[in-house]
């Protein structure tokens, strides 16, 4: 039996793309699934998908920058199926413009979301984790949280770095504690996140800054990116990619890195 199987899930942003896909597939292996976003209508439509697969399901609407609302969907959550064993923090926002002249509200807007969405989620359901000695977090970064992302994208990369920074501080952490923890880092991935691609105030003419993009040829479906996260929490694997390259990547940084270090060695600095 999987271990995921019959678990109680609780998935931020999952009324669409990566997020729904993960908890439709949770929800095919007999979780009772919690989805919670801002956007009604797909939460209504990925809450009857839940039903239909026969599991039982809950829909929030929840705004992860707002620390009541969080409260409330665990307050919700736990009144429905009680302790949650599997968090997904992915809800995420997209804001581009020039770094130097973002104003800071922008900046706390992007890292409210993306970063602290995620710290408010572990502050609400960790905590249940850690006096049971069980669970398992999935908090969903990018590849910009791994690799410096464009120049237009600057708070979006910075609050996905930031991410990945707290998800391998949590896995070192809570490991002997009997609890998982997985970074996600997709990259191309065929979501609805480009529709609601924000711009900075400051930003004259949107298609300098790239505009709504096409996905690449390698951009893989949301399911494919579901099937890797159920494996990474079967397997309480760290790090979940969705691209093969990304791992190259990583090798030229880390190669970058330590020549970096042996020549600070080398020189006596």
């Amino acid at each position: 039996m999987p271990a995921s199987k019959k678990k109680v899930v609780l998935v931020t942003g999952g009324a669409s793309g990566i997020g729904r896909a993960t908890a439709l597939a949770l929800a095919s292996e007999g979780c009772s699934v919690a989805v919670a976003d801002i956007n009604d209508e797909r939460l209504k439509s990925t809450l009857d998908e839940i039903r239909a697969a026969g599991a039982n399901g809950l829909a929030v609407h929840c705004d992860v920058s707002s620390d009541a609302q969080v409260d409330e969907l665990a307050e919700r959550t736990r009144a429905a199926f009680g302790d949650v064993d599997i968090l997904m923090n992915n809800a995420g926002v997209m804001l581009r413009g020039k770094p130097e002249e973002m104003p800071l509200d922008e900046w706390e807007w992007i890292f409210g979301v993306n970063f602290f969405g995620i710290v408010r989620g572990i502050r609400a359901f960790l905590p249940r984790m850690i006096e049971r000695g069980a669970g398992h977090v999935v908090n969903t970064a990018s590849i910009g949280g791994l690799v410096g992302g464009r120049w237009h994208s600057a708070g979006y990369s910075s609050s996905k770095f930031a991410v990945v920074g707290l998800s391998e501080t949590l896995f070192v952490y809570l490991k002997p504690k009997g609890i998982g923890v997985s970074v996600l880092c997709p990259a191309g991935v065929r979501t609805n996140l480009n529709e609601g691609i924000r711009f900075s105030r400051t930003v004259d003419d949107p298609e300098k800054f790239g505009g709504s993009e096409e996905f690449g040829p390698q951009a893989v479906e949301p399911d494919e990116v579901a099937r890797l996260a159920l494996d990474a929490i079967e397997t309480k694997r760290s790090m979940i990619l969705t691209d093969p390259r990304l791992q190259t990547m990583l090798v030229r940084k880390a190669e970058n890195i330590q020549s970096y270090l042996d020549m600070r060695a080398s020189s006596g600095v």
